[in-house]
């Protein structure tokens, strides 16, 4: 049985809860599930190691706005497993970038600010603020804002697609 190829996008932010799991659904809703021959596959993960946590309430929310659906995530914490397999992770504050040159600096190189990915105007602040146990307004917020970035970065994800589906290499 041959493994199929596949281009892997982890977001990483705390706990797994708010911020990673919107960004995983937002980007769902913007991504076909196969790209020339490569399936796409969307996850999220938690620097806190927290598992088996819904989305936030709010946080489920904000994504059915977008048409999205959370409803069934649960939350996971990072594991060398799940980074080692990821094409790209991005992460929402400098302090998930900060976790991992501590723990699994041997995949620093695929870990990007969602905020700094293929952005030419390097922002001053690049941090996604966690919006958990705020208002929905603040999640509200924290969603337009990761969703705008999503949408910036579509080009530059696209790309990285295409032109892994032009090489031939896949994640076995």
């Amino acid at each position: 049985m041959s493994e199929e190829k596949s281009f892997h996008i982890l977001f990483v932010c705390s706990g797994n809860s708010c911020r990673s799991p919107m960004a995983e659904g937002l980007l769902r809703e913007k991504l076909p599930q196969r790209i020339g021959d490569r399936e796409i596959k969307i996850s999220s993960a938690g620097t806190l190691g927290i598992n088996g946590t819904p989305a936030a309430v709010h946080a489920q929310t904000v994504v059915a706005e977008y048409f999205g659906d959370i409803s069934g995530h649960r939350s996971q914490g990072l594991r060398r497993l799940t980074v080692a397999g990821a094409d790209l992770i991005l992460a929402m504050s400098a302090e998930h970038v900060e976790y991992f040159e501590g723990r699994y600096s041997e995949f620093r190189a695929k870990v990007h600010l969602l905020k700094q990915f293929a952005n030419d105007q390097h922002p001053d602040d690049a941090d996604i603020a966690d919006p958990i146990g705020s208002s929905l307004d603040t999640y509200r917020e924290c969603g337009r804002i990761i969703n705008d970035e999503l949408e910036r970065i579509l080009p530059a994800l696209m790309k990285m697609i295409e032109e892994k589906n032009a090489d031939g290499r896949g994640n076995q």
